[in-house]
């Protein structure tokens, strides 16, 4: 079958490789695979699948996406496409035509991520969420519940590990200086972890600001803490194969792509006991531990427990990442579904044959403060654990 993937961008975070991994995974499987882009790609390169674009910006409005994007269907026609988190390419649900099968993927929590689809969902064919955490938002919204389906997302690990790996009690934290990723817990951790003794490495990856270095190192055993800021995955997975200890201190996590590749290269998730992604992938207490919202001297006691009982911990988080989230897992997902929609009775579509309108972007009300007033209010909200979680499907409003 002709089958495409479309989203913004090839930079989109946790998106980009789950997507390049289905279109891996595709391609073995016999079909004629296209990533289509509505950015122009910069790094994502692939001798197996066509990668195209609409030659688009976001930040200029992008009007044209809907249009373009039908007249690319035209010139290119598919079997079944999978939208994933790209709001540009949505105006056009209603206007395939029949012979196109549609599938919305839900990457998150955030109603943003998810009204589109209850909103059209007479004119999807299939919708994706990639974690119980996400559908259970909409789920119950459904007018036809046969169209949901759970597929979580998998990725392509690199080669196992030796078991006789040495590793030091180093610490990896993958959220730079955002404030719902929990940037400012490690801070304070940081501070009751060096009280209890802890004498092993953080390697803090992600975009920092030169403030929030400031405050890195004004930390006491500062010289103990690594900043990466941003680099290639397989940097992450180099740390995380010596390390122990992977904090996960999201306020909001909808499936956890970097928990499950940090648990493939043997580290420990330790992270609040909210509801999260991060419940679903920890399966039992010899894959993860977890302490109680706001509760930094727990968090700091979870944290040396999985570091001096490293050893009860290893082989059943390596083996929980490898087995259950790899990338053969997901697409097994994926082609029961292709497979279902091969055969299934094409849609009647509300708007088929007419010409979309342009594409609008939505007045964000947050993004009309002024950036000071902004960078205030995510640091205010972002320092206390409680308030950030009580306010994490916020985002886009």
């Amino acid at each position: 079958m002709k089958l495409c993937w479309l989203l913004h961008t090839d930079r989109s975070g946790g998106i980009t490789p789950v997507v390049s991994t289905c279109c891996r995974q595709a391609i073995k499987g016999g079909h004629e695979v296209t990533m289509l882009l509505l950015e122009t790609p910069t790094c994502i390169k692939s001798d197996d699948f066509r990668v195209a674009s609409l030659g688009l910006s976001r930040k200029d409005g992008a009007t044209e996406a809907p249009r373009l994007l039908l007249e690319w269907l035209t010139d290119n026609p598919q079997d079944i496409i999978f939208l994933n988190g790209c709001s540009e390419f949505e105006p056009i649900i209603a206007y395939l035509p029949p012979n196109i099968k549609c599938v919305y993927v839900v990457h998150d929590t955030a109603r943003q991520y998810w009204h589109f689809a209850l909103r059209e969902e007479a004119n999807l064919d299939a919708i994706i969420a990639v974690s119980e955490t996400i559908a259970n938002k909409f789920r119950y919204f459904l007018k036809q519940f046969q169209k949901l389906s759970i597929i979580y997302n998998g990725c392509a690990f690199p080669d196992a590990l030796q078991s006789d790996v040495c590793r030091q009690n180093d610490l990896i934290f993958l959220g730079g200086d955002n404030p719902l990723k929990g940037a400012f817990d490690v801070l304070k951790l940081w501070k009751s972890l060096v009280k209890f003794g802890f004498t092993g490495k953080l390697h803090w990856f992600g975009v920092l600001t030169r403030e929030f270095k400031t405050q890195i190192s004004q930390l006491p055993n500062s010289e103990q803490i690594q900043v990466y800021g941003y680099v290639q995955r397989q940097v992450i997975f180099a740390t995380a194969a010596s390390s122990k200890v992977l904090l996960m201190l999201s306020r909001v996590e909808p499936f956890g792509m970097s928990t499950i590749e940090a648990m493939s290269m043997g580290c420990v998730p330790v992270a609040w006991d909210i509801e999260t992604g991060t419940k679903e992938i920890v399966s039992s207490d010899k894959t993860g531990l977890f302490a109680p919202l706001g509760h930094l001297e727990i968090l700091a006691k979870q944290v040396l427990s999985a570091c001096d009982n490293y050893s009860d911990f290893s082989a059943a988080v390596i083996e929980r990442a490898r087995s259950d989230f790899n990338e053969a897992v997901m697409w097994t997902g994926y082609e029961s579904l292709i497979d279902q929609l091969s055969t299934s009775p094409p849609l009647e579509r509300t708007k088929n044959g007419h010409t979309p309108p342009p594409y609008q972007t939505p007045i964000r009300c947050f993004q009309l403060l002024p950036s000071n007033v902004r960078s205030m209010i995510r640091e205010f909200v972002g320092r206390s654990p409680t308030l950030g979680y009580w306010l994490r499907d916020m985002r886009g409003w």
